[in-house]
């Protein structure tokens, strides 16, 4: 496949800013470049920023300037092939509408990667994802649970829905940054409600009940629109259950903002990685496939794209708001070598499926594929 003269621009929330999907567009701007494209971001921002643009970042996408859809168009009109990035919400107007007008009058070829797919979404959202399947020349997903849902809810032509995984950076060597002599679980990312761990600190004050000592640690930073709204309530409550249950000792909270391979060093310390969501309906988790890059067995709870991954042997799969469950499952791994071995061996294969130098050629062989004149249908 020949990439050398590929121009694509992505458009989506960018670093510094700190978000799951503002790290996603770095890296698979990062990987796209590394197949030999020109790749660069048109980021969402809240407000101008001095010293804003540079090789990576084209232009910037101003949420509160009226004329900022032509300011982005102005410079994707000038590329191969756009990569716009969809989260309900991140861009301007009512569920981020926005998009749907730069999808519509972009005179380039467009590919719209579908960050969330809602089982029961709004008719204002389910209007906006038909509008986007219009003016895309391809929807992509990042999980076969998200395609399924996507076709049962929308009316799509099968052929215009792409399944590329969720990138992630192998994490197999290095040193661990943390030692202990527990075993150490651990859940990670911007800190809010909604991320179930509750779940996981009434799970280690069973497994101490039951004789078993773990060790749990949740490291990041609170979300900054959680802390904008409430500070740091969710996890002051949650310090305030580890107390109330006995386990304080045994439940570490990193809230610093830890560069990346900080994080990998931390990823690579852990035992066993608890993604225990309360969400029901996530078809995506960048935690769960990088956690499996690292090779490391996860237990989750039962949202779509877990049950998924659980089939290939390395993702154990748990009841909603069960910590008795949690817990029971957590012991039978970690007391059973050859369980737990199973488990690594199956996370190994399946993170390398998710390199992101293979992603990144997906990508730029879909960009190539959307720069191609659409299937005319001819009159018999």
């Amino acid at each position: 496949m020949e990439t050398f003269a590929l121009d694509v621009e992505l458009v989506g929330t960018y670093p510094p800013t700190e978000c799951g999907l503002a790290t996603y567009t770095s890296n698979l701007r990062a990987a796209i470049a590394g197949t030999g494209a020109t790749a660069r971001v048109v980021r969402l921002v809240d407000a101008p920023e001095s010293g804003e643009l540079s090789e990576e970042v084209a232009a910037l996408w101003v949420r509160s300037d009226a004329h900022g859809v032509e300011a982005a168009l102005s410079v994707l009109d000038r590329c191969d092939v756009v990569m716009a990035q969809h989260e309900f919400g991140i861009y301007p107007g009512r569920d981020g509408e926005a998009i749907v007008e730069l999808v519509r009058r972009c005179q380039r070829p467009v590919v719209t990667v579908l960050h969330t797919v809602l089982a029961h979404p709004s008719r204002h959202q389910a209007a906006i994802v038909d509008a986007l399947a219009q003016g895309s020349r391809k929807l992509v997903v990042h999980s076969n649970a998200a395609r399924c849902r996507l076709m049962r809810v929308h009316d799509l032509d099968p052929g215009s829905v792409a399944v590329i995984p969720h990138g992630a950076s192998s994490n197999l060597i290095g040193r661990s940054s943390i030692s202990s002599k527990e075993p150490l679980l651990l859940t990670w990312g911007l800190l809010g409600p909604g991320k179930g761990v509750e779940r996981g600190i009434e799970a280690v004050a069973i497994l101490r009940r039951q004789g078993f000592d773990v060790r749990y640690l949740i490291a990041g930073e609170t979300h900054p629109n959680v802390r904008a709204r409430e500070g740091e309530r969710y996890r002051e409550m949650l310090v305030d259950l580890a107390r109330e249950r006995g386990v304080v000792d045994l439940v570490d909270f990193d809230p610093t903002y830890r560069d990346w391979p900080s994080l990998r060093a931390v990823v690579r310390s852990a035992s066993l990685v608890l993604v225990p969501y309360d969400s029901r309906d996530q078809v995506t988790s960048g935690v769960l496939v990088e956690a499996l890059a690292g090779g490391k067995p996860v237990v989750a709870t039962a949202f779509p794209h877990a049950v998924e991954l659980s089939q290939t042997g390395a993702v154990a799969v748990v009841d909603h708001e069960a910590p008795g469950q949690l817990a029971c499952v957590i012991s039978e791994i970690l007391s059973n070598s050859a369980l737990y071995t199973s488990m690594e061996n199956a996370a190994r294969t399946e993170g390398a499926r998710y390199d992101w130098a293979i992603v990144g050629q997906q990508f730029a062989a879909l960009a190539q594929e959307a720069l191609q004149p659409p299937n005319l249908v001819v009159a018999s």
